[in-house]
């Protein structure tokens, strides 16, 4: 089985555009709003309870989008946000690794307990792991990042747990790693293109360039679930394929 990268990113480019990922799109869009809105605050509050000169606390005071509230109820907005973030995820690969385009009960609500409970602990275990690997060499880090990039998808789509995850991503990713890597590397370059790109054209630290930055960040968070649920569903359909299964559509229709 070899991945066609092109499939896959042009699969993710329809899957954000359809219903369900616009939806989702939005969604995201106004939960990240939330999360910058409760960490700018944060950021003020721990700003102002240092020991600056006048003018810089002045300057500290008007952090954009910060909310009038204290710093402990702005850990706790971000801390709620932050499960939020996670739920939405897991209910973006679920509608696109099943190319719904309505969001059915079942999708926000099968498991959903014990999928977030793994889904966090898999954040956490996979960030450290390939962080790891990148301080030690930098090889050894893009080789895990792109052997566990699945996790989280086998996670929400199959239900699985931490450890049955990893292991399923680990395999479904064996012989397709350097391909993988540069369908990764194509959505990070053009993420960090479009990033630079509105930094340099609105104002740094404006209320605007924060709100135009969150939306294209959220747009491209978006498409990066879709590739890489789109790539899952083309290596897993493959894979059933070779073992006599029925694949899914995204088979199908290829």
């Amino acid at each position: 089985m070899t991945l066609q990268v092109g499939r896959a990113l042009g699969k993710g480019v329809a899957k954000t555009l359809s219903k369900a990922g616009l939806t989702l799109l939005v969604l995201f869009g106004l939960v990240q709003i939330a999360f910058l809105a409760a960490t700018n605050t944060l950021v003020e509050a721990w700003l102002a309870g240092l020991d600056l000169p006048t003018g810089a606390t002045q300057a500290s005071a008007s952090t954009p989008l910060s909310l009038p509230i204290s710093a402990t109820v702005a850990g706790v907005i971000a801390l709620v946000v932050l499960l939020l973030l996670q739920i939405l995820t897991i209910v973006l690969i679920r509608l696109m690794a099943a190319d719904r385009q309505v969001i059915a009960r079942e999708t926000y609500t099968r498991r959903m307990i014990w999928v977030l409970a793994d889904s966090v602990a898999a954040g956490i275990i996979v960030g450290v792991l390939t962080m790891l690997g990148f301080v030690l060499l930098v090889i050894p880090g893009l080789f895990l990042t792109v052997s566990l990039l699945f996790t989280t998808v086998y996670i929400a789509d199959e239900d699985e747990n931490l450890l049955s995850a990893i292991r399923d991503s680990w395999d479904l990713a064996s012989g397709n790693r350097w391909r993988l890597f540069g369908l990764y590397l194509v959505v990070i370059v053009s993420f960090m293109i479009v990033s630079f790109a509105v930094e340099f054209v609105l104002p740094t630290g404006s209320t605007l360039s924060l709100a135009v930055s969150t939306v294209v960040n959220t747009a491209l968070l978006v498409y990066m679930l879709a590739v890489i649920t789109s790539a899952y569903r083309q290596l897993r359909d493959e894979n059933r394929i070779e073992g006599g299964s029925e694949p899914g559509s995204d088979a199908v229709g290829a």
